[in-house]
């Protein structure tokens, strides 16, 4: 179908808009700001994992790099394929009561992996600690499809794109620029102190 068919006669729908007119629209709509930093917030811890999994598995548990590979493809990869997936699904069903839900869910499930991502730095085996990231690695990514399909209502159906394109670029730079970094300098910076593995 026409994009826009199913949209409100007044959303805007019809009208072509510069970059600079989508971001003015989107910074006037504290919703947009707050659910953008809270996204990039996700993301930074989201990405710091991801990037430095790996290299603790195998400092701390000394686990060969075929093995981890493998299990953190299906965990990381698919995990957040189906968090992506299903958070998507679950807020859909739930919003139908309250559209709230959209963003308490992502909300609920960063609560959620607190401890399992305490456990996984914390437990002396190796595979316990890969299976207490499982919950994580699936919930991580429920944030993703509510903020995307968020920000597309706050906008008209001519307007997504850019909308998806500004979300990203936050969502990047402070999840993805800074997120792997950090914890890279908080390592150097703690090995003197915690060790050197």
């Amino acid at each position: 179908p026409l994009r826009g068919q199913h949209d409100p006669v007044n959303s805007g729908a019809a009208e072509n808009h510069s970059f600079g007119e989508v971001l003015q629209i989107l910074w006037t709509r504290p919703s947009f700001i707050h659910l953008a930093l809270g996204a990039g917030l996700n993301a930074f811890c989201g990405y710091a994992t991801a990037n430095w999994t790996a290299s603790f598995m195998i400092r701390t548990h000394n686990m060969p790099t075929g093995e981890l590979g493998t299990y953190l493809a299906f965990t990381i990869g698919l995990g957040g394929a189906f968090g992506v997936f299903g958070g998507g699904l679950l807020a859909d069903k739930l919003s139908a009561r309250d559209k709230r839900w959209y963003a308490w869910l992502p909300s609920i499930c960063g609560f959620i992996i607190v401890p399992f991502m305490v456990a996984v730095y914390l437990v002396d085996s190796a595979y316990m600690a890969l299976a207490m990231s499982i919950v994580p690695s699936l919930l991580f990514q429920v944030y993703l499809g509510n903020t995307i399909a968020t920000t597309h209502a706050l906008v008209g159906a001519k307007m997504r794109a850019t909308a998806s394109a500004i979300l990203f670029l936050i969502l990047n730079i402070i999840g993805l620029g800074g997120g792997p970094w950090v914890v890279g300098v908080l390592s150097d910076y703690l090995s003197s102190n915690l060790g050197t593995e």
